[in-house]
C-alpha cells in the first residue's frame, strides 16, 4: 500500500525521507482500511470478496470448480446457504424460483405418478446438479425426479435470420446450447 500513496506524490518529493515516512505510515493506514472494508463486505454472501467465500464454501464442505467462475461460485454458495426442506410444493416453487428467477425453472407435478420434473433454462445450466442433489434431500423418498435444461427451440430462434446467426459464427449445437438472451451481448 506504501505504493498506492507514492504515486500521487510528485518525483522530487518521493525521494525526501520524510516523505517515505509518511507513505509507511499511510500505507499502513490504506491497508488497514481495505481490510476492514473486505471484512465488512464478507458479512454477505452477496457482497462478499473470494476470501469470504472461500470461508462459506469451506464450512459448507464444498470446493470452487476450475471453471466456475466468481458470480457462479458465489450462487451456488448462496443456494446451498439459504436451503432449508420446504414442507409444501408451493414452498418448493418459492425456493426454485429464488434460485433461478421464475422465467429460468418450469415446474410439473405428476402426482398420480409421483413425479417431480423440473426443467432449467440454460442460463441456470452450471446450477443443474446442484439442484438435483439438493431437491432430491427435499422431497419424500417415493417421488420420482427429473431434472432437465431447456434447450432452444424454433420459436426462439425465429427472430434471427440465417445472416444473424452466421455473422456471430455460431455452430448448430450453439443454436442448440447457448441461452438465447446471452446472444445480444455478444
Amino acid at each position: 500500500m506504501k505504493q498506492m500513496y507514492e504515486k500521487y506524490l510528485p518525483p522530487f518529493v518521493r525521494d525526501t525521507r520524510e516523505f517515505q515516512i509518511l507513505s509507511n505510515i499511510e500505507g499502513d493506514i490504506l491497508e488497514e482500511k481495505q481490510a476492514k472494508q473486505n471484512l465488512e463486505s464478507d458479512q454477505w454472501i452477496i457482497t462478499a470478496t473470494e476470501r469470504g467465500l472461500n470461508r462459506r464454501a469451506k464450512l459448507l464442505n464444498i470446493v470452487r470448480e476450475q471453471y466456475e467462475s466468481l458470480e457462479d461460485f458465489r450462487q451456488r454458495i448462496l443456494f446451498l446457504w439459504n436451503h432449508h426442506s420446504p414442507y409444501t410444493y408451493f414452498h418448493l416453487l418459492d425456493w426454485l424460483e429464488g434460485i433461478c428467477e421464475k422465467e429460468n425453472v418450469n415446474v410439473d407435478m405428476q402426482y398420480n405418478e409421483y413425479h417431480l420434473h423440473i426443467e432449467i433454462r440454460l442460463i441456470k445450466k452450471q446450477l443443474q446438479e446442484e439442484i438435483r442433489k439438493t431437491v432430491r434431500k427435499m422431497i419424500p423418498a417415493n417421488i420420482l425426479l427429473d431434472v432437465t435444461l431447456r434447450y432452444n427451440l424454433y420459436g426462439e430462434l425465429k427472430p434471427y435470420t440465417h445472416g444473424d446467426i452466421k455473422q456471430k459464427q455460431f455452430r448448430y449445437i450453439d443454436l442448440r446450447e447457448d441461452d438465447v438472451r446471452y446472444w445480444k451481448t455478444k
